[in-house]
């Protein structure tokens, strides 16, 4: 996979990410602030909803307990039930109804009991009691013009001494009716109705709400508008259903008479059903909400310039290693190879340049050793050729010898002769990598030279797998373990002396063994051959330590080099490398 490369400086990144983060926490904190403040603000609008309400609610209540004690004064006055009395009993026989006097003076003595009270109460502009055999009475502070009411006769008598709260005439007055019980039987002897002038309960909200710019509405139970602190709305239907909003539950509604979204606070404010709704412009606490986010974002916004500020600051001093160690590296890539940075702090940054320090040393170092090894190598070579003149020469002598012996009839020593010639012909090519039948003719035909000198006195035992032929192995690796067998372990007791040479497979590896039966090796012998095969001191057993070498570079401590020996049992020589089949040569 090719991967792309990201494009900009580090201080750019770091500005990005900083940027990013401070962004990031920024709008989390006003977000959360502003939620907060907004959460704070409605339990304010709510407190002081409920406050108003509270207070309208008494006022309406104070005027509400005034009447009806007022009401109930005028049912339980001796004068009012004495005279009701007479005057139903004269209404009830038809001859009474013309002596108009005597009915005209009990009601001008009913209406001089309560005159006193009726002007006494603030806000009642007109008082009628009815009796139950018809007629009026009134008492009032106006005209007697009569004003419509919404509460009828039958309902008055059926309530049974209970008052009822309802509207009359066109500018919406507030009314109460009630009807007067006979205190002996409990029986009716009519009806008042009290009618308190327009506005009277709106200026006791208004004396409230002007302090919290809210609006009030007093609604009845058939969602009429009865009073409120707004004159043009009297009567009018308040245009939410009031048991929908305890349900539901809205945050905010539109205010009936300016339209705004508006927080509400309800209350039953009557015994009759009636309840308080008041609401209070949303605007007003948004106000303050506002200000506040403003003043927030006005110091995130200085905070952010002090911190970009600092920021850049703190970027370039922290990055100031970087670039000197940029400048240092492409000093270093010019050629400079003597370049380094001066470290100056313990961090992750003076790390790299401590281990950047290391390893322009190493490299150095080893430019230096690569030059050396450059030059021995060249030496090496021109020796190398020097020395392939004396095997072509020794090989062209070697071939001489073999057809003089020949020609004198001396066949072994023109078989000697070509047997070594096959040596030194395998030496001089020197393969990386021969077949295992191609090494085993190496060292048959050194064996063969071993066996002219020694006659008969050498048995070697071949023990090699036919599959394994075929494989692979780095060359000359059996004849000098052969030699060494010979020279170092049988050629002091030769006689009746054997050779095995084992190959094998098994699994992915081929094992190999050499093994005679020759005077061995004592304990402290064996661990010093062993020494000497991986030191590089000690000309003893140099054949047997460069095979040992050559496989340690190979294959490793994977190749399980191994030599036994005892005393008067002989030595084994044992090593594997992996199974190299032809096509992998």
């Amino acid at each position: 996979m090719k991967w792309k490369k990201q494009s900009g400086s580090i201080s750019a990144k770091l500005f990005y990410i900083y940027m990013v983060l401070f962004l990031v926490t920024g709008i989390v904190l006003f977000s959360s602030f502003f939620l907060r403040f907004d959460h704070i603000y409605r339990q304010q609008a709510d407190s002081h909803m409920a406050d108003i309400t509270d207070m309208s609610a008494e006022n309406i209540r104070n005027m509400e307990e005034q009447i009806d004690q007022f009401s109930v004064s005028v049912l339980t006055d001796r004068v009012v039930q004495e005279n009701l009395k007479i005057i139903n009993e004269k209404n009830a026989v038809p001859d009474a109804v013309s002596e108009e006097g005597s009915i005209f003076n009990y009601e001008t003595e009913i209406s001089q009991q309560v005159r006193g009270n009726v002007f006494n109460m603030e806000g009642i502009i007109s008082f009628r009691i009815y009796p139950r055999e018809g007629g009026e009475i009134f008492v009032g502070t106006t005209n007697r013009e009569y004003l419509e009411y919404s509460m009828t006769e039958e309902a008055i008598y059926e309530a049974n001494g209970a008052s009822l709260w309802g509207m009359a005439g066109e500018e919406h007055c507030i009314c109460m009716g009630r009807a007067i019980l006979n205190l002996e039987n409990m029986e009716p002897l009519g009806y008042m109705v009290i009618i308190c002038k327009n506005g009277y309960l709106g200026n006791q909200l208004s004396a409230v709400s002007d302090t919290y710019s809210g609006k009030i509405y007093l609604v009845n139970d058939k969602n009429a508008i009865v009073t409120s602190n707004e004159e043009n709305v009297l009567g009018k239907t308040f245009p939410y259903d009031l048991r929908e909003l305890l349900r539901e539950a809205p945050q905010t509604i539109k205010d009936p008479v300016s339209g705004e979204k508006s927080y509400y606070y309800i209350e039953d404010a009557m015994e009759n059903g009636w309840a308080l709704v008041t609401t209070v412009s949303s605007s007003q606490f948004w106000n303050s909400i506002l200000t506040v986010a403003w003043q927030m974002a006005l110091m995130l916004c200085i905070v952010l310039v002090v911190s970009l500020i600092l920021i850049v600051v703190a970027i370039q001093k922290l990055l100031k290693p970087v670039g000197e160690l940029l400048e240092s590296m492409s000093q270093f890539g010019a050629g400079k190879l003597d370049s380094r940075v001066e470290v100056q702090t313990e961090d992750e940054i003076g790390q790299i340049g401590e281990a950047y320090n290391h390893m322009a040393d190493s490299i150095q170092k080893l430019m230096e050793q690569v030059y050396l090894l450059e030059l021995e190598n060249k030496e090496a070579e021109i020796s190398f050729l020097k020395m392939q003149i004396n095997p072509h020469f020794l090989y062209n002598s070697l071939d001489t010898i073999s057809w003089l012996g020949f020609a004198a009839g001396n066949e072994k020593i023109s078989e000697i002769s070509v047997a070594l010639a096959k040596i030194l012909r395998a030496s001089i090519k020197r393969a990386d990598m021969v077949t295992i039948e191609e090494e085993m003719q190496i060292v048959k035909n050194y064996l063969f030279i071993q066996e002219s000198r020694f006659e008969d006195k050498i048995r070697v035992v071949y023990q090699v797998d036919e599959e394994t032929r075929g494989f692979y192995m780095p060359g000359f690796l059996l004849q000098p373990l052969v030699e060494n067998s010979i020279i170092h372990g049988m050629e002091q007791e030769i006689k009746g002396s054997c050779l095995t040479i084992s190959i094998s497979r098994e699994g992915e590896w081929v094992y190999f063994q050499v093994s005679d039966d020759g005077k061995g090796m004592e304990k402290e012998q064996l661990e010093l051959l062993k020494q000497q095969c991986q030191g590089e001191q000690g000309e003893k057993g140099i054949g047997l330590k460069n095979v040992y070498r050559r496989l340690q570079l190979l294959y490793g401590e994977s190749c399980e080099f191994q030599i036994i020996s005892e005393p008067g049992q002989g030595t084994s020589i044992s090593f594997r490398i992996p199974v190299i089949k032809k096509q992998e040569r």
